[in-house]
């Protein structure tokens, strides 16, 4: 025969399940928030890597000057409109471009992308951080061995 329950000898627990929904919360919201900073993470480093890999083809396909090649990263054109923002927030000094071996077979421009800041969203990861350097490096068209000539 079952026993009656006698609510007198019960403990007071009537905020145990307020703190442990708190707990629960607060848990939940920090792992959610990072879930948004990682997801932003990941599409910023994805936006910015193609602006860097659309300013080396055009300017490999163009032979386009440094200034080109930059407005193309910043801009996404090789002349940007006066008072025109740059994508992203980014600025000159953060596109570097080089060039190295010029006129042989191993002509190559390089593309850098560096110093570009991020702020984490999560109150326990706070401050500016400095995003890795990113970087295209692709063959010169039209350029290299000579074509030989056909009689």
């Amino acid at each position: 025969m079952p026993r009656p329950i006698n609510t007198s000898n019960r403990r007071p627990e009537r905020g145990s399940s307020l703190l442990e929904g708190a707990l629960v919360l607060g848990v939940l919201l920090f792992t959610l928030i990072g879930i948004v900073d990682v997801g932003q993470v990941l599409m910023l480093h994805q936006g910015l890597a193609e602006r860097v890999r659309a300013g080396a083809r055009w300017a490999v396909v163009n032979s386009g000057d440094e200034a080109g090649i930059q407005n193309v990263v910043l801009y996404n054109t090789p002349a940007p409109d006066p008072g025109a923002r740059p994508l992203l927030g980014l600025t000159p000094d953060m596109v570097t471009v080089t060039r190295s071996g010029e006129g042989t077979a191993e002509d190559r421009l390089e593309v850098r992308l560096q110093h570009y800041p991020f702020r984490f969203f999560n109150p326990l990861v706070q401050g500016l951080y400095t995003a890795r350097p990113i970087f295209v490096a692709m063959p010169m068209e039209g350029t290299g061995l000579p074509v030989a000539e056909v009689h």
